[in-house]
């Protein structure tokens, strides 16, 4: 679950945006005046609290008996965050920082291993390693694509297929990576990536954008 702060006045000219982000990302947006939270944008459904540090430390604790042996702690913090937000989905914990697999590495492995099976050196049992790694790391691609945001995909997108782009090619872009999304959806996102200077709006009147060479 993403969260992030924007000032009062920032958030004020982008309310659409944010409330979108909450709907199909479920992404929580803290307002702010000076620094200090007022409110947040979050999904339907859920309040704006969060358990105190305390209580999740007391959670922590209780649970680590429990865990699996050989369980690294910061993954045995993010496993008891999750099973708190699964049990009290009307409070917010705040999760550990996500880092994604990196997934231009991922296909590079997977053409590796794609190369070795055609070669059709190994032994059967090299052969069925490969094929599982081969098919894990595909799942991983697969689900790395899906907890990518929107704005994640479309910008990896862009960067590596340049041209020209617009709410179709970005809604169909979106589907592949497996984000059902509306051209409406597409729109904003588009513009926000226009704004980090890698699009340029080529049309006064329609939503079409031509790849800024960095």
């Amino acid at each position: 679950m993403a969260e992030n702060e924007l000032g009062i006045e920032e958030a004020r000219a982008q309310i659409g945006d944010l409330v979108d982000d909450a709907h199909y990302e479920g992404t929580i947006t803290h307002i702010t005046r000076h620094g200090r939270r007022l409110a947040s944008i979050v999904p339907a459904g859920m309040k704006a609290t969060s358990i105190p540090e305390a209580a999740l430390d007391a959670a922590f604790d209780a649970a680590w008996p429990g865990l699996p042996e050989g369980i690294s702690m910061g993954e045995a913090r993010r496993r008891v965050i999750a099973a708190l937000n699964a049990a009290y989905p009307h409070m917010v914990v705040p999760s550990e920082p996500e880092v994604l697999p990196d997934v231009d590495r991922l296909k590079q492995a997977s053409e590796s291993i794609e190369k070795q099976l055609v070669e059709g050196t190994l032994s059967p049992e090299q052969t069925e390693r490969l094929r599982r790694a081969a098919q894990s790391i595909a799942e991983t691609i697969r689900e790395t694509r899906v907890r990518m945001t929107h704005q994640q995909i479309l910008t990896k997108a862009i960067e590596d297929e340049g041209g020209t782009w617009d709410a179709a090619r970005a809604v169909t872009t979106l589907g592949l990576a497996g984000h059902g999304v509306d051209d409406r959806r597409a729109r904003a996102v588009l513009r926000r990536i226009a704004a980090t200077g890698l699009l340029t709006r080529t049309s006064q009147t329609r939503a079409i954008y031509d790849t800024h060479e960095r």
